[in-house]
Order: C-alpha cells, then sequence, then structure tokens
C-alpha cells in the first residue's frame, strides 16, 4: 500500500529545512501531537537505527534503518527502511525528499507498506498514513514557529 504527499514550505532556505530533519527536537514536534514515544534515534545517516512505540490496541515498537542518506545544496534524501515490524507487517519503505524548487522548500513523503493480508492492510491503512498525513500542517507549523523564533 503507498501513501504520497507534498508539503511546500514557503520563505525558508533549504539549509534549515534539512538541519531539522537532523535534529531530534524537530522529530519530537512531529509526535508531539500523537501517542508515539521515542525509543532511540540518533540521525538520519546511512546506517543509524530509529526505534519509536506507538499506541495501537497496546504498545507497539517499529525499528527502522536509514538508507540512501543523500545531501546536496538542494536537496536532502533518505530512507526508513523496516527492520522491526509491528502488526504483521512485511515490509516497510519511508522515502523522506526535501528539495528546493524556486523560492519554495518542497518536502515530499512516500510511505509504502504491506501486510500479508490485504483484508488486515486496509485496516492498517489508516492507522499508519495519519501521522504522515498530519505533516502537511505540523511542517509549516515547526518552520513558521522556529522561524519567528530566530527574529
Amino acid at each position: 500500500m503507498i501513501y504520497r504527499q507534498k508539503v511546500i514550505i514557503k520563505r525558508i532556505s533549504i539549509d534549515k529545512v534539512i538541519d531539522a530533519f537532523h535534529d531530534i527536537n524537530f522529530v519530537k514536534f512531529l509526535i508531539s501531537f500523537q501517542p508515539v514515544k521515542i525509543v532511540h534515534w540518533v540521525g538520519i545517516k546511512n546506517g543509524l537505527i530509529a526505534e519509536l512505540k506507538f499506541w495501537f490496541i497496546k504498545w507497539n515498537s517499529i525499528k527502522v534503518e536509514h538508507q540512501k542518506y543523500e545531501k546536496t545544496n538542494k536537496k536532502l534524501y533518505f530512507v526508513d527502511r523496516g527492520i522491526g515490524l509491528p502488526l504483521g507487517l512485511n515490509h516497510w519503505k519511508h522515502e523522506h525528499i526535501v528539495e528546493k524548487m524556486g523560492e519554495n522548500i518542497i518536502i515530499k513523503d512516500r510511505l509504502d507498506f504491506l501486510h500479508d493480508s490485504i483484508f488486515i492492510g486496509y485496516i492498517l491503512y489508516p492507522i499508519l498514513v495519519i501521522p504522515i498525513f498530519l505533516r502537511k500542517a505540523l511542517y509549516p507549523i515547526y518552520f513558521y514557529i522556529n522561524k519567528s523564533r530566530e527574529k
């Protein structure tokens, strides 16, 4: 199952957005309105492991390995590949793309996951997509708040 979204951030430098993706406080902000806890997170470069717990009927753990990290002065790209998956999932891939497009920054999320049961996959779809969907509002709020703090 696949979910894609694109969020446009205006009037901010690509460097500030890329730096945010490397900052644990950004991750904490993105999960602060959800039943999610950080178990382990040290960064997003290749080979680094992140583990989060989220509440769905009980606390469930998801462990991902960061892969395909690429950073230039106009783009950031990395993948979270599931290596310890909950709820019977057998595949998890979350691509993060940050690109400069003219005066704006585009943040793209692409989530791809599979469950052995298509029926259960459809039940899980909203549960797994909502945290990413919320970023449509959370990304702009985070950068607006932090831009205000700089002044």
